[in-house]
This record gives structure tokens, sequence and C-alpha cells, in this order.
């Protein structure tokens, strides 16, 4: 049976009112078995016409030509134009140069454009292989989708939501054919000035990121010196392309994100190199990159320049390659790929052709899309955001709060902490008052503060001997809105311990010695939440208070902790509600907003699955620990991969899993594979913490800390605790921190039997 080809195709010229069905409809009458797949259909740059991407299916290669050939110039009549403009010719290709918006949101926000690399194709660089099913491109399949319900400001979830344009650049960069030998970088960013030009309506000031792809890289750095240098400096002409990319004394250029890119060059370029001059042809581009090229180490040294100016300042997320290209050669080196700057650097666990290439199940495409739509709330300025809602709307929402639902769960449309017990605080607790309202009543006025404090900052200025206040909501007249946050109670008295027992204070020119807390820098730190809907319950008549209260009142102290001694932060993820996990938190008070205002108990119910988030996160860790131990047997000096720091997982449940058998298979499995890897003997714990007094979960937790090593002749890597409030319990709360966050990773704490 013949092998189907797969042929992606432009449609510009598009009448307005075309629709997707439209595109399908014309295609098929004309073409017997093509199965049309047709992108969303967006404004072409002229913005009187529309055009779309469309993916066709033939028997042969030969029969996708002819087919592109057969549409281009054919006229398409939508059903409902919304203009006079009733039919149009059609313009259609394959070879997307220039730019091509793949996806855009209603009232976009930003521009992120595609750029790729030398030999590259704008669409079949960054897509999956066609061989053997329709391409898909993450940049118009699963990003915009995505980002599009992430807010704008990552500590107001209720706010306005991000929105971009998506398009591609296309650039002849082959290295062989007629077009190489007068191709340059200096040509190439020329090409790349004017497309955008072209594209961007003319006054924008809407802000600009790139992604870019091995050469595509060096190219929009040149671009980037040519259209931002300051006017003292222009020539060549380049002043004109300035408005572009500068407006109102603001760079637009907000990030630019580097997938593989040599910034010193591949000495693979330099075979190359020699094989055209054997074959008397010649590649300027291929010239550019051979490893130490001077003309490359020029550009890389005007970029850093000019991304460091205050005038600028462009932050970049730089990722290498993790794999070698056909198995035997890096491309990139990750010293190429970072290079000299000092800029946020990743792994992706691919080769240089298949790195930028994502599918949806793909473990590097959720830590890339995490840390561009990271980097894009944080550049993102006010100016850029819808405007805010009237103060009487948000009164009249914070007086009638929606119940909370499993929607609204996965939505963060949330406009009240949810009504689980112990929530029913006084409204001036929760928010600010916004000008022109009246104070509430002095009764319901805690003392105001006048800043906003981290817990660590403002508990080494108190003392545990006394009941400890409540952190009040400030009373101002600040007209800046904030998103609702859940009030955190700490007015029960704790244990009489000093913070500064658990954290020894600073003194001028001295290093922090003595805490035992001090090892969590030397791990990953990453929290498994129970968002199961028995996490809502209340435990007894007399408690007000439910166990979703308790996880997050376990986590005021812990998180806090890690955040202080881990420059990294945490990673967080929950049983159910994985669209909500986040990664890299670096303020425990980000994690407390996170519980109270968008993560709720499912109120679905259901039974309590950890097998299969816990084998996703531990089997990470292990591939990445197993790469890195491979780079060291090759016997060729230092692994070219990073060593992954240690990792010290924590999982906090209320109950024994649904899935016991298959969660201790998981732990023994891992267990195995870390002895067969010859890793340290804490290269990986887990900590169980229970929330509440079950006691079939109290049983179960304690056979997975003491029976699984004997039983199966593993190492031990689990430790389980207890939370049993501090208030509750007679140890101190250092040593109560002490054992839920070093129990897992320090042999000496773990022996120790829990209260």
């Amino acid at each position: 049976m013949a092998k189907d080809c797969y042929l992606t195709l432009t449609v510009r010229n598009l009448p307005p009112g075309t629709t997707k069905q439209d595109v399908c409809n014309h295609i098929n009458a004309r073409f017997q078995n093509a199965r049309p797949e047709v992108g969303p259909v967006v404004k072409d740059p002229n913005g009187q016409t529309f055009c779309t991407t469309v993916t066709v299916r033939q028997d042969t290669e030969d029969k996708c030509k002819i087919l592109l050939r057969d549409l281009n110039l054919r006229k398409i009549f939508p059903l409902y134009p919304t203009t006079d403009m009733r039919e149009s010719e059609l313009n259609v290709s394959d070879e997307f140069i220039g730019v091509t918006t793949l996806a855009e949101h209603d009232n976009p926000l930003f521009d992120l454009y595609f750029v790729h690399g030398l030999g590259g194709h704008a669409f079949k660089s960054w897509s999956t292989s066609a061989d053997t099913a329709s391409p898909r491109i993450w940049l118009r399949d699963l990003f915009p989708d995505d980002i599009k319900a992430r807010p704008v400001n990552r500590d107001n979830p209720n706010g306005p939501k991000l929105a971009g344009r998506f398009s591609t650049i296309g650039y002849r960069a082959s290295s062989v054919g007629s077009n190489s030998a007068i191709m340059t970088i200096e040509k190439a960013a020329e090409n790349l000035l004017n497309m955008l030009r072209t594209d961007r309506p003319e006054g924008s000031s809407r802000p600009v990121y790139f992604a870019c792809h091995s050469l595509g890289g060096i190219v929009t750095c040149q671009a980037m010196i040519h259209a931002l240098r300051h006017r003292s400096d222009e020539n060549g002409g380049y002043h004109r392309h300035r408005d572009t990319l500068y407006q109102n004394d603001e760079c637009l250029v907000k990030g630019i994100f580097f997938f593989g890119t040599p910034f010193e060059g591949s000495k693979l370029a330099d075979n190359a190199s020699l094989m055209l001059k054997f074959l008397n042809k010649n590649s300027p581009l291929l010239d550019s990159l051979k490893a130490k090229s001077n003309e490359l180490a020029d550009i890389v040294a005007r970029f850093n320049q000019l991304r460091s100016h205050p005038h600028t300042n462009i932050p970049i997320l730089i990722a290498y390659e993790g794999l070698p290209i056909y198995g035997k050669t890096y491309v990139t080196k990750p010293d190429s790929a970072s290079s000299s700057f000092k800029a946020h650097t990743m792994e992706i666990n691919g080769d240089h052709r298949t790195m930028v290439k994502f599918s949806k199940s793909d473990v590097s495409y959720r830590e890339v899309a995490e840390e561009m739509i990271r980097l894009i709330q944080n550049t993102l300025t006010v100016s850029n955001m819808p405007p805010p809602v009237s103060p009487k709307t948000r009164l009249q929402d914070a007086f009638q709060p929606k119940l909370p639902s499993r929607s609204s769960t996965f939505s963060s449309i949330r406009t009240m902490p949810p009504p689980y017990p112990g929530f029913a605080l006084p409204f001036s607790q929760h928010r600010k008052l916004q000008p022109g309202e009246p104070s509430p009543p002095a009764s319901e006025r805690a003392s105001p503060v006048s800043d906003t404090r981290s817990l660590t900052m403002l508990a080494e200025t108190q003392s545990y001997d006394d009941p400890a206040p409540a952190i009040p909501v400030a009373y101002d007249d600040n007209p800046l809105t904030i998103p609702l946050v859940r009030h955190i109670n700490l007015s029960t008295p704790v244990v009489p311990v000093k913070y500064s027992d658990i954290i020894p204070a600073l003194k001028p020119g001295k290093r922090e010695l003595k805490s035992p807390f001090s090892q969590l820098g030397q791990f990953d730190t990453v929290f498994l939440l129970d968002d199961t809907g028995s996490m809502g319950e209340t435990e007894g008549d007399d408690k007000p208070r439910s166990k979703w209260d308790d996880l997050i009142e376990s986590l005021q102290w812990t998180a806090d902790l890690v955040c202080r001694y881990n420059k990294n932060g945490i990673d967080v993820h929950f049983f159910i509600d994985e669209a909500k996990d986040e990664f890299g938190i670096r303020k425990a008070q980000r994690l407390l907003d996170l519980l109270s205002n968008e993560v709720a108990p499912d109120e679905l119910g259901g039974g309590t699955y950890i097998a299969d988030r816990l084998y996703t996160i531990l089997t990470e860790h292990l591939v990445k620990f197993e790469k890195w131990k491979q780079g060291l047997t090759r016997g060729r000096g230092p692994s070219r991969v990073e060593k992954p720091k240690k990792l010290n997982l924590i999982v906090i449940t209320d109950g024994a899993a649904d899935d016991m058998e298959e969660v201790e298979d998981v732990i023994v499995e891992t267990a195995k594979k870390l002895d067969e890897l010859q890793a340290p003997v804490h290269q990986l714990g887990i900590q169980f913490l229970q929330i509440g007094k079950d006691d079939d979960a109290a049983r179960w937790l304690a056979k997975l800390d003491d029976a699984l090593k004997e039983k199966h002749n593993i190492r031990d890597i689990v430790d389980t605790r207890p939370w049993n409030r501090p208030t509750e319990n007679d140890k101190s709360l250092k040593d109560r921190l002490k054992q839920i966050l070093l129990g897992a990773i320090s042999r000496a704490i773990d022996d120790e039997r829990a209260c």
C-alpha cells in the first residue's frame, strides 16, 4: 500500500467572511481524497484580505505538487462574504517565504515571530514529521491555546488574559543552490527587517518577541543591531527600520528565545564549508558559522552590548540540544549555545533538528512553553493591557461570589476564595479598598501594615513567645487594583520558638553555616499536592477547618523555607488539576495565592490516584540523571549534559491511595533504577506528609516508609510524617519542619520516628 504524502500550503488573498469550511469545501470540490486540514483564518498584513494554512493529502508527492499548481490563482467564492469583495484569486504556495501568521487572538497584546535556521523552512523546521501523519506545528496548534488562558499578571489570576499574534518568518537560507553564494547574515538580517516593516502597521507600539532556531538566532541578533542602534551610529540606510521596533523612546522588543543558536560557531560548519570548496561552491552563511568565526564573535558582542543597554534591555532565554544529531555529533554544544551571555539556559530532550519539533506529549514542550509564558508575563507592561474592570464591578463580584466549580478551576475565573469552613473572614481582610470606598467598621479592621513582606521577612522580625498577629491588608488610597487574596490567619498560638532559632540571623560579613535547612539548596524541591474532593472535608464537628486549610498552613512554613535556600524556587504539581501545575515559584506567597484563588479540592469527588503523577515526576528526574551519567562514561572528559540537582519530592495527601499497588511499584522500580545507575544515596527522596488523622492512610504510609526496603531489598527513598498542626504537637516547630523537609533526603532524620 502506497504511503500517503502530506503538503502544507499558505493560502492568501481570501475575501473577508471566508471561513475554514469555505476553504475546505473549495478544495474538496476540486480534488478527491485531499482531506484538507485548515488552520485559523487570520488577517493578511494589508488588512483587506485574509490568509490561512492548509495541509492536504495525496497518494504521491507529484500529485501534491499538481494540487498546488491547480489551486494557485483559482477563484474562491465564500458562502457569506462580509464586504463587496465576493470572490478573489487565491495565492497558494508551499515556500512560506516572508511573514505567515498562523494564529491570532482577539485584541492581541504582542507579536511573536518564529525565525528558522540554515537550510530550514518556516513551517517544516517547527512542525512534526509528515512522513506518516499530517504534520502538527506547536506554534499554531498548541502554544496559542496554552497562552490565552494565562493572566498577563501572574499575581492577578482573575485579571486580563494574555493574547498574541503568532507568525513565522521565512527567508532563503540554503547552503547550496543559486542563492547561497550571495546570501550573507547581513542580507538575511536586512530581509528580516523588511518583512517586519511590511507586516507591522505603521506606528504600531505592540511589543515584539522572537523565537529563533540555529542560524535564525544570529540573523535576528544582526537585525536587532541594525534596527536598534543609536541614531548617531546609523549607516547603511537602516534608520528606516528603527521605528518598527522602537516607539516613544521605548524598545518594543521585549524578549528573544534562542533554540540551539551557535553563538560560538559549530565544527560541522567547518566540515561542510570544506566540502563545498571541494565542489567549487561557496556559502558565506556557512563560513559565518564556522567555529570561532570573527564575524560571529563581532555580532554576538555587539548584540550583547545592545541588549544590556538601559534603553533596550532585551531579556533572553537560551535552550540547547540534549542529544547528538543522528546519535553522533552535537551541532551546537552547550558552551556555544550560551556563549558569554548572562541568561537563563535550559536543555531540550532532542537533537539540533528535533529540539523545536514539539508534540503535546513532549515533556520538553511543557518546560519551554512555561518559560516562554513566564518571560512574556514578566515583560508586558500595564500600557499593553485592556482597561481595568471598574471598582463597582469588583465590589459586586466580591459581595456576590460564584460558587466553586470544576470549570472555574480550569478557567481561573473565580472571584472569591472557595467557601470552605474557616474561610468566613471579614471583607476587609480579603482585598484593598477602592478609591472613594468607605472603610469597614473598626471591629472588622486588623492593624494596618505599610508593606507586603514575605512570610520569611515578617517572621524574622517577630518573636513567637506570644501569639502571632494576623497579617492584614493595608488600607490606603492607592488606586492600583489587586486580585483577591485569602487572608492567612496566624493568630492561633504556635509552639514558642523564635524564627531566628529556625534560620539563624546573618551577621554582617558572615555566611550562614548553622542551619540544617541550608542543604535544601542542593536539591530541586517539588511539591505534589492532593486536590481531590476529600481535602475539602473537615474532621470532627468541633473543627471548623478543612483539610485544605491544613494543607495551606503546612505550605505556609515549608514553602517559605525552601524558597529561601533554593534560588531556582519550587515546582508544584496537583493530583487532578494538572493545568494548574506551576514551575520555578520563588516566593511562598505566590504558592499561597495559587491555592487560595486558583485551585480548590475537586468537587466531583472520585478516588485518590497518585501513581501516574508520581511516575512522571520521578521518571523525568531519572532520565536527566541517566543522560548525565552516560556522558561521564564515554571517557572523553566531563559530560556535556549539566548534572541535575538531587530531587526532594514532597507529597501532601490526606488518605490512602486508591492505586496503592501501582504507587508501591513506582517507588520500587525507581529505587531499583537508582541502584542500577549507582546513584548517590540521597540522589532522590520522597516525603509523604499526611494531612488529617485517617488511620488507614497512616498505616499505608508507614508501610511505604518501613516495609518496601526489606521486602524488595532496595534502598530507602521514602519517609512519611503526619502534619498534626504545630500547636498540637510536643515538638518544636523547628524539629517538625526539619523532619518534613529533610526526612526523605537525610538518613539521620529519616531514622527519627514521627510522634
